[in-house]
């Protein structure tokens, strides 16, 4: 079974939900301090749209890319009951297209990390890069081998409410920079529950590794944060956020 195909359904319920929430006006205190034309916007790795609704509902020309058919059905259906608009596209962000000239591009829950190789986030920044316009930005936030080492390795986490509960274990190989999740939900079916389990995988990269892929693809290093604060990443930093840039001229 791949990632996403059971998971997505009840994502939002299992509490994942609430970093998209939390993301939402941490990203607008980014804009305040990293201001960008108020234009066109594309959240790749979009998953079930809370982001891109949010910036629909601001007023941007909105964009999300997600490679879950599953995770993106759940986003139409949010989006719908909102009354707002997303384009919606089911695709691999190493290899999107869209019509160029997005003013902001984000990429959020360590998404980039499930990107296993150096070079398949090489691939991400050179795709952003030629979808962003002049001037324009590139948000994204991604875990720490600190985090990956510390908080996930040999972690369990327990879920549950009435009608679900997940289970999430976790194990970290240093070596390979790889940590490696199994989630398994039970989800209530009438009288019953029926049961899933799917594994995810995230590398962690260094600091110099990304600054380095990024000025490769023709981008420009704006800042980097401790995620969800204004300072600067520090030794045990869980979670950088990267502020990139396309230069104007």
């Amino acid at each position: 079974m791949g990632i996403y195909e059971k998971y997505a359904e009840v994502y939002d319920d299992s509490g994942q939900i609430g970093f998209s929430l939390k993301m939402i006006p941490y990203l607008q205190e980014l804009l305040q301090r990293h201001p960008v034309r108020k234009g066109r916007v594309l959240d790749l790795a979009c998953g079930t749209g809370t982001v891109a609704l949010s910036f629909a509902s601001q007023g941007w020309d909105s964009w999300g890319i997600d490679s879950s058919s599953e995770m993106l059905a759940v986003a139409e259906q949010k989006i719908h009951e909102c009354g707002q608009h997303v384009q919606l596209s089911c695709q691999d962000m190493r290899r999107f297209t869209v019509p160029p000239g997005m003013d902001l591009i984000t990429c959020l829950y360590d998404s980039l990390n499930y990107m296993l190789s150096l070079s398949d986030v090489e691939a991400v920044l050179a795709r952003v890069a030629q979808h962003l316009n002049p001037g324009g930005l590139f948000l994204f936030d991604m875990n720490t081998a600190w985090a990956l080492e510390n908080g996930w390795d040999d972690e369990t986490v327990f879920s549950e409410s009435d009608d679900l509960a997940v289970i999430m274990a976790c194990e970290y190989d240093r070596d390979r920079l790889l940590a490696r999740v199994t989630v398994t939900g039970f989800v209530r079916r009438g009288e019953l529950f029926e049961r899933f389990s799917e594994t995810h995988e995230e590398r962690a990269y260094s600091e110099s590794e990304i600054e380095a892929g990024v000025r490769a693809a023709g981008l420009c290093p704006v800042a980097k944060y401790d995620c969800f604060d204004l300072e600067p990443p520090g030794e045990d930093c869980s979670r950088i956020m990267w502020v990139v840039g396309k230069p104007a001229g």
